[in-house]
């Protein structure tokens, strides 16, 4: 593909159809419809486009081309300068667990593979199973980390760890629904800060969707500032 559009073999794999990221050199309509003619030529099916929203022009051609806005972004940024204790109830696991597979998918309730009309109702969940099963094996992680209430119990809690651009990152964090408000997401991020500081890094990320209210609050509780938002879109082709 040219310069401009990016084919994204992981997706595409998944999905069964061509994906591809749309990176216009300028955010002119005439460049950009040129780009997606050219999308179509090679049998792209979607497209994701990421904008900052202060990108007003960028933000109005998506418009203009029928993209659709699927998500809005925003990382958050925690410094760790010292490493606190694990807490009671968090340990690591390299056992892949019905459990697990469900709390993967919980992790996503406002994933944009969820939300927008144009995927199967199966992508979601399968997306999201492929996730855990890379994180479990280490393709995709670090370490997996779960909470238990109980040594013998299933797991109430998930968090993945990996990392990019030497920070710790936060991929999936996840907790039961019915055991939600019980401190277990903070819990998860304590054992992150300390494998942060155990691994040689001094930074925590995680990424997560600005709709997703109780996440955010939850993170800025823990110490994480708002560092990046950007808008996702889809276009979808024919």
């Amino acid at each position: 593909m040219s310069t401009g559009l990016e084919l994204l073999p992981w997706d595409t794999d998944l999905f069964g159809y061509k994906v591809a990221e749309l990176r216009p050199a300028s955010a002119e309509l005439a460049a950009v419809r040129r780009l997606i003619a050219e999308a179509r030529q090679q049998q792209v099916r979607l497209l994701y486009w990421f904008i900052e929203p202060h990108n007003e022009q960028a933000l109005a051609v998506a418009a203009a081309v029928g993209a659709l806005l699927v998500d809005r972004k925003v990382t958050y940024l925690m410094a760790v300068p010292t490493a606190p204790d694990v807490p009671a109830g968090v340990s690591s696991t390299s056992r892949l667990t019905p459990q697990l597979y469900s709390l993967a998918i919980q992790s996503g309730c406002f994933s944009r593979y969820r939300l927008d009309p144009g995927f199967a109702p199966d992508v979601y969940e399968r997306l999201y199973s492929r996730w855990i099963e890379n994180s479990v094996s280490g393709a995709r992680a670090r370490e997996v980390l779960v909470y238990q209430p109980q040594p013998d119990a299933e797991a109430t809690g998930l968090a993945t760890l990996g990392i990019k651009h030497n920070r710790v990152n936060i991929d999936l964090l996840a907790v039961d629904a019915p055991m939600r408000g019980l401190g277990i997401g903070a819990k998860l991020i304590q054992a992150a800060r300390q494998r942060t500081h155990a691994w040689g890094f001094r930074e925590l990320e995680v990424v997560t969707q600005l709709d997703n209210e109780a996440a955010c609050r939850m993170y800025e509780r823990c110490g994480f500032h708002r560092e990046f938002l950007y808008h996702t879109y889809h276009i979808w082709l024919e």
